[in-house]
């Protein structure tokens, strides 16, 4: 039962020596320093330190009077003293680590939500397209719907700088494209299938600029959330090998 209890008395905060010299007074009553270190089995040069900071926290009280006398307070007392004075600390630590790390979290949450635009008419289209060409370190992969053929002649430059960069680059492209798309036969890697009605362009598997185009009318959706440029890449792969 004494061990449990001084397992206990620690659980709640006391070190090894203060629970022995509170046990020590529980099961004794009103004892002199000297008598609770020799109960306790604290060293006498250490008990009186251990009774001032248990008398400060609320664990034992003090009788003036030479030797100085010490009793324990009810064990329920002390441990809703105890537990009222941790739950303040808790609450000063709560408000400390809100008030601190809240506006951090918010600020960083905003850097991560990714921004989703539309894009409307075939010049705002081809200039988004050529920004996020410019961006790309790595990969390339590039769909191209006939009604989107407008794009090929004016991104020809771009898709010639990243090959001179050393940037794979995937081409796939409406069957009735082959005639237009000649002349970036010796930039890219080309690959051509039937029945293509929207493209786009992924970049490094991190952002995307999906274009939808019908009836001459041409408009794009880009984002840099990495879970849409994701799909789109493995639907890309999915055509590109024959799907």
């Amino acid at each position: 039962m004494v061990e449990r209890a001084l397992e206990a008395l620690k659980a709640l905060g006391l070190t090894e020596q203060e629970a022995k010299a509170y046990l020590a007074l529980v099961a004794h009553g009103e004892l002199t320093a000297k008598e609770v270190s020799m109960l306790s089995g604290v060293p006498y040069s250490k008990i009186y330190g251990i009774l001032e900071r248990l008398r400060e926290r609320g664990w034992i009280s003090a009788r003036p009077g030479r030797p100085k006398r010490y009793t324990a307070l009810p064990p329920a007392e002390a441990v809703r003293t105890e537990r009222l004075r941790r739950e303040a600390e808790l609450k000063a630590l709560e408000a400390c680590v809100i008030e601190e790390l809240q506006p951090l979290y918010e600020r960083s949450r905003a850097v991560e939500r990714p921004d989703i635009w539309i894009i409307r008419g075939l010049d705002g289209v081809l200039s988004k397209v050529r920004e996020v060409l410019s961006r790309a370190r790595e990969e390339v992969l590039l769909a191209v719907p006939s009604a989107a053929e407008g794009l090929l002649g004016p991104i020809e430059p771009s898709i010639a700088h990243l090959r001179f960069s050393g940037i794979e680059v995937r081409i796939l492209a409406s069957e009735d494209l082959k005639e237009q798309l000649s002349a970036l036969a010796g930039l890219a890697e080309v690959k051509f299938r039937s029945g293509m009605f929207g493209g786009g362009v992924i970049v490094d598997g991190r952002e995307a600029v999906l274009i939808l185009a019908r009836s001459g009318r041409v408009m794009a959706i880009w984002s840099d959330y990495a879970e849409l440029a994701h799909i789109a890449k493995v639907y890309f792969e999915h055509l590109w090998s024959g799907g």
